[in-house]
């Protein structure tokens, strides 16, 4: 077996004697600029357009060489650490780590950072997942060129204006001679203007936005009260029973199904199909509101695009019983379908099928009072909804 490894450094304040005996020494040119001149070794300035092909060129080096690539905190969060990792393999890695920005803006902040939920944001450009920032006791949010931090803290405001006075700080290109931490609310740090080498930190606060389940109507853009409402959304969602995996939102309408999901059950992907084009945009533009980030919009007819899903843990099937059989044939083992009908003919349907997997069926009948003359209220009932419950038999990580 070939022994051959390439190095990341992280940290090379301690580790003269690798660099001293490299062949090859590649990073970008700022770090390749606090690298004494008494290193022997070529140097290499790694440059984003061609960042690939020069890695790819680096490993063939390796091969025979001794290479040694240059990173700034640890190369294997969100470093290049992960990508040669992925292009080499772990066993042709060597790591030497060095403590990550956020873990110095702790450290001279002198606050303890266990718990923290970290997220990055660094080259994506999906939605914010502000939900998820702001529900966390202490949130850790990296930025880049693109959302710097005060545009990030500037966005959450926006979002959830309750947060404005939330404590927090942001520490800029630290570790380097220019570096700066400001603390203040985040409205005060949205204001501050923060370079792309910036770090966000919101620290404890009682001002959070909460898991959104069975939020309003009002709150989705939705066509024609193409929606599922609140209350059949939350029996849904506990039928589910939701974990981590992919879930199915088919004929998702405005899809608020598969956003609460997401919003609930952290490291659950969602893949929401809906034919209608003014729909999908409607999904895309709820998804940004509501900060889901884990959510892709398939614009399809359903049987035209079974085949191009990643197989799901969970699906959910709104108003029918259409490609019910299909569907349930690429449930994976141990996974939960749930589907809602309202037509009669569509009960009368979804009450046949699958009768052997099926593990329960009930109506929900919802009614709500409703103002009459005389300064009085009367029930109006709703139309029933039926809900069938299926499970496919296997392995459940429940």
């Amino acid at each position: 077996m070939n022994e051959w490894k390439i190095t990341v450094m992280g940290d090379w304040g301690r580790e003269d004697a690798l660099l001293a005996e490299a062949d090859v020494i590649a990073g970008g040119r700022r770090l390749l600029e606090t690298l004494s001149p008494e290193f022997r070794a070529e140097r290499v300035e790694l440059i984003a357009s061609s960042l690939m092909e020069d890695l790819r060129t680096l490993l063939k080096r390796a091969e025979r060489e001794n290479v040694v690539l240059l990173a700034s905190g640890d190369p294997l969060y969100y470093g290049i650490g992960g990508t040669i990792a992925r292009l080499a393999g772990s066993e042709h890695l060597r790591v030497i780590p060095c403590v990550t920005a956020f873990q110095k803006l702790f450290a001279a902040l002198g606050r303890p950072w266990n718990g923290a939920s970290l997220f990055s944001l660094h080259g994506e450009k999906g939605n914010l997942p502000w939900r998820r920032i702001l529900n966390a006791s202490t949130a850790v949010v990296y930025g880049d060129n693109f959302r710097t931090a005060s545009g990030i803290a500037a966005e959450l405001t926006a979002r959830f204006p309750e947060a404005s006075a939330r404590p927090a700080a942001i520490g800029s290109e630290l570790g380097t001679e220019r570096s700066r931490i400001v603390s203040g609310t985040l409205a005060e740090l949205a204001e501050c203007d923060a370079p792309a080498l910036s770090v966000l930190v919101l620290f404890p606060s009682e001002s959070a936005p909460g898991i959104p389940l069975g939020l309003p109507d009002e709150e989705y853009e939705h066509q024609n009260r193409m929606i599922t409402h609140p209350e059949v959304r939350a029996v849904v969602l506990s039928k589910l029973q939701l974990r981590r995996g992919v879930l199915w939102d088919l004929g998702a309408g405005s899809g608020s199904v598969g956003m609460e999901a997401a919003g609930i059950c952290p490291g659950l992907s969602v893949c929401s199909v809906e034919k209608d084009p003014f729909r999908a945009r409607q999904i895309r533009n709820n998804a940004e509101k509501q900060g889901v980030d884990s959510l892709k919009v398939f614009e399809r007819d359903i049987a035209d695009v079974l085949e191009e899903l990643p197989s799901p843990d969970r699906i959910f099937i709104g108003g029918g019983s259409g490609n019910l059989e299909k569907v349930f044939a690429r449930l994976k083992p141990g996974g939960i379908l749930v589907a809602t009908a309202v037509l009669v003919e569509s009960c009368a349907r979804l009450t046949s099928l699958l009768s052997e997997h099926r593990r329960e069926l009930l109506s929900l009948n919802i009614s709500r009072s409703e103002r009459i003359p005389g300064d009085q209220n009367l029930w109006k009932a709703e139309n029933p909804i039926l809900i069938a419950v299926f499970e496919k038999e296997g392995n459940w990580r429940r």
